[in-house]
């Protein structure tokens, strides 16, 4: 199990203290990332996110969804999604859990039709809210689990009794299921903009072209933008640069690495350039961006 600030790539690779026990804790401090947002990614597992403090807006394959303060939401396993902080000051403690875990729970008490969802990775996302009863269960727990320390006797069976309520309720709140041909649709796209997302993680340091990540796909350059433009709300290369500069912007905060070395490492050729587009994203030059941190 893990409790820290989370730092998302296109692909999390989440690890586990205890593989026995596949559930990652964070607390997402917003402020700690440059525009108080992270860019698009996926990971295997479902996400479970409430907000301590301000707002978010979640872009999750596609749809947004605006969750405020004492909310959360629900994000299914692969789901593609970004996220960015609507005021100063966002704080939010979510949970990360692989689907395995709780199918294989459900499996052994011969109850392996409440885990639907999970293997149907529908519905994508789900804003929770107090106004059901069943909402203000599961924000209620949540809350339990971000005040309770880990180092608590039993932590374990204290973090699985309340999941195990967390999901209890929210399976009262999921909408129903898409249709067959909604489903099959939705996942050809997903799986499409995961191979692209993938290749640029893997190659954004080199020099990178629309016909290469649509290649990564077997994609047509039309298709390709339509992907970017449904799921990712930008170009193929607006998400490059964006997610190169929030690469350096980590770079610039945890480590001592030059501008200029900071520059090539992500994937741009000119300094001067480098400069100009972190301006443009982040309204501040990456020399004060880092001054600023280190005060």
């Amino acid at each position: 199990m893990e409790n820290s600030v989370a730092i998302h790539a296109m692909k999390e690779e989440l690890t586990y203290l205890d593989q026995m026990f596949p559930i990652s804790e964070f607390v997402d401090h917003f402020d700690a990332f440059a525009d108080r947002s992270f860019p698009s990614h996926w990971h295997h597992e479902f996400e479970l996110q409430i907000i301590l403090k301000g707002s978010v807006e979640y872009i999750v394959n596609g749809t947004s969804y605006v969750v405020g303060e004492g909310c959360a939401i629900y994000i299914a396993p692969e789901a593609v999604h970004m996220m960015t902080a609507l005021s100063e000051g966002t704080v939010g403690y979510n949970i990360v859990l692989s689907p395995q875990f709780l199918i294989n729970l459900m499996r052994s008490a011969n109850c392996e039709k409440y885990t639907v969802s999970l293997t149907s990775r529908r519905p994508e996302g789900v804003v929770i809210t107090p106004e059901r009863k069943e909402g203000h269960t599961i924000l209620e727990l949540l809350k339990r689990m971000y005040y309770t320390e880990s180092t608590h006797v039993t932590y374990e069976l204290f973090l699985l009794e309340n999941l195990i309520g967390i999901w209890r309720n929210l399976l009262a709140i999921l909408p129903k299921h898409l249709s067959d041909s909604e489903d099959n649709s939705n996942f050809l796209r997903e799986q499409r903009m995961k191979d692209m997302l993938n290749y640029i993680r893997q190659n954004y340091s080199q020099p990178m072209t629309i016909p290469e990540i649509c290649a990564a796909a077997n994609l047509s350059k039309s298709e390709c933008f339509r992907c970017f433009s449904e799921l990712s709300k930008m170009t193929p290369i607006e998400y490059v640069n964006q997610f190169r500069l929030f690469q350096a912007s980590q770079l610039l905060l945890t480590t001592d690495k030059s501008i200029s070395d900071i520059c090539y490492s992500t994937g741009f050729n000119n300094t001067s350039y480098f400069s100009k587009k972190f301006k443009e994203q982040y309204r501040i030059s990456p020399k004060a961006y880092r001054s600023k941190s280190q005060i």
